[in-house]
């Protein structure tokens, strides 16, 4: 079993680590780390989890993690099934809070950038659909093409600046999230994350869940909204909610098979949160998909 403190070797001789790396699918452990981390998704689709925030995942997806962050990337459950995925790839910056501190932070010309720092430790997601994205896109994949060491820091300064001043960027854990991370602690988070993941699809009793944690139900409750300000059976429905917006996108299942598939044995129920979670129904979120529009109408 990997550990779920991530030890990041950036080298003394370096200030980040920049990684493109194309796999099958995203499958990493819940984890964290001290470094800050920026993450584009180049392929793939799935589910994202930062603190706590659950979230669908598609190219373009462009995330800022703040030090001690837990996340992980998960990849939708087609990715593991069939026998040619279509594949995934990402890149990935890692930079140490020594850079942010000791150096950008004393530099005025630089103080654009505390923005990101203030809102880092809760993740920071870039809107791709937005028309100044494009060049953050180009300098993200010239970080990757550039080999001189100088010239890298470079075009990284020139990124920060471009996100600092970003327009269209949000936070993705909630204001009242506060990360407990320590290994025994994160490790029981992966198991009940790890579990929920294999079994969504199936009705979870809150005995399974608490088993899994190995905690009284009562103690799992507490447990479980203490570190994510939510109760489980809140995350589980948006666990399902996005598989479903997921299955409505990629495929031709009919409503009531896609609530099925998405662990909802009830179809009324289905609506109803599918509704809460996204605005509008699952027949119209479709046909929004299907027409291409960029903005979502109101519910029907």
């Amino acid at each position: 079993m990997k550990p779920s403190f991530e030890k990041i070797s950036i080298g003394e001789e370096r200030s980040l680590l920049v990684k493109r790396f194309a796999c099958s699918y995203f499958d990493a452990l819940y984890h964290f780390h001290p470094e800050y981390e920026l993450t584009y998704i180049v392929r793939g689709h799935g589910q994202r989890f930062v603190g706590d925030s659950v979230e669908d995942f598609k190219p373009g997806d462009l995330i800022l993690l703040g030090p001690n962050l837990a996340h992980f990337w998960r990849s939708d459950t087609s990715y593991y099934k069939v026998p040619n995925p279509p594949g995934s790839e990402a890149v990935v910056v890692h930079f140490s809070e020594k850079l942010v501190d000791s150096v950008l932070s004393l530099i005025p010309e630089f103080s654009v950038q505390s923005t990101l720092w203030r809102q880092a430790p809760q993740g920071i997601s870039f809107a791709s659909d937005s028309k100044d994205f494009p060049a953050i896109e180009n300098l993200l994949l010239s970080l990757c093409t550039t080999t001189s060491p100088a010239g890298q820091i470079l075009v990284f300064l020139r990124l920060l600046t471009e996100l600092a001043t970003f327009a269209n960027a949000r936070t993705l854990a909630s204001d009242g999230y506060v990360p407990r991370l320590n290994e025994a602690d994160t490790e029981r988070m992966r198991r009940v994350l790890d579990f929920t993941l294999h079994n969504f699809r199936e009705p979870i009793e809150l005995s399974d869940i608490a088993r899994e944690a190995h905690l009284s139900e009562a103690a799992f409750c507490r447990y479980f909204r203490q570190r994510t300000q939510k109760s489980y059976l809140s995350y589980l429905n948006e666990l399902r909610v996005g598989h479903a917006r997921q299955l409505l996108i990629s495929s031709a299942m009919s409503v009531g098979q896609v609530a099925l598939d998405s662990g909802f044995q009830n179809l009324s129920h289905f609506h109803r949160l599918f509704r809460r979670y996204s605005g509008y129904s699952p027949l119209r979120y479709r046909q929004i998909y299907q027409m291409g529009a960029k903005a979502s109408p109101s519910a029907s």
